[in-house]
């Protein structure tokens, strides 16, 4: 058949040329036949072919191979028929029928594989939601700190179709170890892992986007995905209503757990109270089916699959290294770690909240809790005071003076350069194990009970972290003690003297 810019080449030459088909033949090249057939062309579809059905010597045995291959779907992996365990068993209970070599088999059985899988993994009815699937969506929402400051956050909402049921969960970001730590803190509230999962394409989880379906993932989502057995779908580019239960979900969880807008101390804690209260949304009926969504959602659960008992520490490390300072740069934010390691190469784990600095060797050196405002600094002076107690007349000219307690700042201001080195190390010892306020508690102590060198400050704190019990003072009933009066007398020594000394 001729190429459609070909047939109308030779049309336009008849209709609107007006050559004859023997000046077309010869313009063309093409034969009498081939050009009276396009000239004379009025139907112009193009109606697909059906496939011819070619007979085959294994067609009476198709039945007995499909009813094997359909009963190993609920057979275990390992333990399905292969193409050569087909065929042998063919060759040992229908040896008279079997007129086909081992290719032959291998071509049906691979055709029949993936018809049945694909199917199994493909053919759910549009709009229609298996249950124990799940759909994933990031939204913004704002909260008050500790310091009444307005600050952005990140909610995570993973909401299940069937049901109508979600769960959320708070941050302050909305990266991978965000993403990772969200999901997980959902499933293992279920004890549940949902077997496939929407998701848009993020790129906490998504590194680059192909034609079509196809998607390059990030390592660690991989990792995450393989672990807990989910099968991840995504949508396509700018097609939010792929997912849309999650997007109405995302809207619906904002407007009614986060107003007024709350405050977040610890998001931890406000994260626990999330789930508490995502519970008891689903205790009111489905807008549809007339059912609780509790109830509905246990079908969910049921179509889960089981938590991976081995627990899937959500973080990453990444490789840095420390200026002249110490310090270490992520993202835009500087973090201190030790002056030991300044120019030195370090390791960074990095979690949804905190990133802690380790040596060459993972030794850890200091914990941050992790910053998400752009170009900031968190600054741990714990490692520098040793550094500090070797320089005492710089102190006051570091940061790490000016957020010193006022009694700790007036303390040291009177000490001399040698008495200082010895507070500083003091200092030091008090805050391996608690904090700043401890230590003030303990200099305030020692300074009430008229004592202000290192020991006795030391002793103090001692005293007062481990909670040890203060001794009271003894009571009299008589303050007095009357002591028996004795009268000396030296005669008795005298009348040794008169007697003789035996020799």
């Amino acid at each position: 058949m001729l190429s459609m810019d070909d047939i109308k080449y030779i049309r336009r030459m008849h209709d609107v040329e007006g050559c004859s088909i023997r000046e077309i033949m010869r313009r063309s090249g093409y034969h009498y036949e081939t050009v009276k057939k396009y000239l004379d062309m009025e139907d112009f579809n193009n109606p697909p072919l059906p496939p011819k059905e070619v007979p085959s010597l294994l067609d009476p045995l198709k039945p007995i191979i499909d009813e094997w291959l359909e009963s190993d779907q609920k057979a275990p992996r390992k333990q399905r028929h292969t193409a050569k365990r087909v065929y042998e068993r063919l060759l040992d209970e229908y040896p008279d029928q079997v007129e086909v070599k081992l290719r032959t088999v291998q071509y049906y059985v691979s055709k029949k594989k993936k018809e049945l899988y694909t199917e199994k993994s493909k053919g759910y009815i549009p709009l229609e939601h298996p249950a124990g699937e799940a759909q994933v969506d990031f939204c913004q929402f704002f909260y008050y700190d500790n310091s009444n400051t307005l600050k952005e956050g990140r909610k995570l909402t993973v909401s299940f179709p069937q049901s109508n049921g979600a769960y959320c969960q708070a941050f302050r970001g909305e990266n991978q170890e965000c993403l990772l730590q969200g999901l997980k803190n959902i499933m293992k509230h279920m004890n549940k892992v949902p077997f496939r999962m929407v998701f848009d394409n993020l790129s906490a989880a998504v590194a680059h986007i192909g034609s079509g379906k196809d998607r390059i993932l990030t390592e660690g989502f991989k990792r995450f995905v393989e672990h807990y057995g989910i099968e991840p779908v995504f949508c396509n580019t700018s097609a939010g209503w792929e997912k849309g239960n999650v997007e109405n979900k995302v809207g619906y969880e904002r407007r009614n757990m986060f107003v007024p807008v709350p405050t977040i101390l610890d998001f931890d804690q406000f994260n626990r109270k999330l789930l508490e209260c995502c519970e008891k949304d689903m205790q009111r009926e489905h807008y549809r089916k007339g059912q609780l969504i509790a109830d509905l959602f246990e079908a969910d659960r049921q179509a889960m699959l089981p938590l991976n008992p081995v627990d899937f520490k959500v973080s990453r490390f990444q490789t840095a290294k420390a200026d002249k300072y110490g310090k270490v740069m992520f993202e835009t934010n500087l973090y201190s770690s030790s002056p030991k390691l300044a120019q030195e190469h370090v390791y960074l784990e990095i979690t949804s909240d905190t990133v802690t600095i380790m040596d060459i060797k993972y030794n850890p050196v200091v914990t941050h809790c992790r910053l998400y405002d752009k170009d900031g600094e968190s600054m741990d002076w714990l490692p520098y005071i040793s550094l500090m107690a070797k320089r005492p007349n710089a102190l006051k000219y570091t940061g790490f003076y000016h957020e010193l307690p006022e009694i700790w700042q007036n303390y040291l201001a009177d000490l001399p350069p040698e008495k200082k080195r010895e507070a500083l190390l003091t200092l030091n010892t008090m805050l391996q194990k608690h904090d700043i306020a401890a230590a003030a508690d303990a200099l305030e102590v020692a300074l009430d009970s008229g004592v202000k060198d290192s020991d006795s400050i030391l002793a103090s704190y001692y005293r007062l972290t481990n909670k040890v019990q203060q001794m009271q003072p003894m009571q009299f009933t008589n303050p007095y003690i009357k002591v028996p009066s004795f009268k000396t007398d030296n005669s008795r020594y005298d009348s040794l003297f008169n007697k003789e000394v035996n020799r």
